[in-house]
């Protein structure tokens, strides 16, 4: 199995309960693969696992009639292909058009409407290289405006990322470590994230170059910054919603970093007794609570 098959195969590990994000995962998809036809949706992949959570998703969403079709396609080696097909039907113009405004939408300015749409483009159109061979993600598209609009998307969030035609397919890419890395967070594979920020460490340490040494201090620096940042956003949850609404390890991560306001993230860890990469964890958790809350807000 690929570097590539192992993160999707984790992200259709993971359950989406958000509404919106759904929503626009099923779009990137469906756009991404063509399918919006004249008289039908017609799905099709070589990956049963997306064909299934595409499926589960459009039955999520409508009770029009779906279609399961499996065949064999012998071009370029025999393999397996499998569809997912809405037919025309009582229904199916009020369900497609649901869609419609999406094309224009400038989707980046909501998190999770951009998760949910970063997330189906990968998972249908998405490669990555392992982080050992080279920092590299692609997504390869037929459609100019596909592409057009994920480059302009990922462009909205200060992103660093490229755009060429290569063959007959546009090819939107990223080459900066970190923005891949929160591409993967973006798109729920937090285990590959974790593993991929391991790697890009441990190759730092193990080349012993200038770079690794500043990418060290940069991080710290980061980390240091991020201070600020973060007694912000939990005083603004605390105002809220209280901190005791939060679960226990997040309301310990909240007070602990408003009692030591000017602690690294090691620094914390080690106060409260779990790796860096945990608390890590526990500061984008509480993250996104707190931009929910400003949606709801907002």
């Amino acid at each position: 199995m690929s570097y590539t098959q192992l993160v999707k195969e984790e992200i259709l590990q993971k359950e989406v309960i958000n509404v919106i994000e759904k929503r626009y995962e099923l779009y990137a998809v469906l756009k991404a693969k063509n399918s919006f036809k004249n008289d039908r949706i017609d799905f099709t992949v070589e990956n049963i696992g997306i064909a299934k959570r595409v499926y589960s998703i459009i039955k999520s969403f409508t009770n029009l009639k779906i279609e399961i079709k499996y065949s064999i396609s012998k071009r370029f080696g025999e393999h397996r292909v499998y569809g997912v097909i809405v037919r025309k039907q009582k229904g199916y113009k009020v369900f497609v058009d649901n869609f419609k405004h999406m094309d224009k939408e400038k989707i980046n300015k909501a998190e999770s409407k951009l998760a949910g749409y970063i997330r189906g483009i990968f998972l249908v159109a998405g490669y990555i290289k392992q982080p050992e061979k080279e920092y590299s993600m692609d997504f390869f598209l037929e459609d100019k405006n596909d592409a057009k609009k994920l480059y302009d998307n990922l462009k909205g969030i200060n992103k660093k990322v490229g755009y060429t035609q290569k063959k007959n397919k546009y090819l939107v890419y990223l080459r900066n470590s970190e923005d891949i890395m929160d591409i993967l967070v973006m798109t729920g594979a937090m285990k590959s994230f974790f593993e991929y920020e391991e790697t890009i460490m441990f190759k730092d340490i193990k080349n012993k170059t200038v770079r690794s040494i500043n990418w060290e201090v940069a991080n710290e620096t980061k980390i240091i910054n991020t201070a600020e940042k973060q007694l912000t956003m939990i005083k603004e949850i605390e105002k809220k919603v209280g901190l005791e609404s939060l679960t226990g390890v997040l309301e310990e991560v909240a007070k602990v970093r408003i009692k030591y306001p000017e602690s690294s993230l090691t620094e914390l860890a080690k106060i409260i007794g779990i790796s860096k990469s945990g608390i890590r964890n526990r500061f984008r958790r509480l993250e996104k609570i707190y931009n929910e809350l400003e949606e709801e807000t907002n």
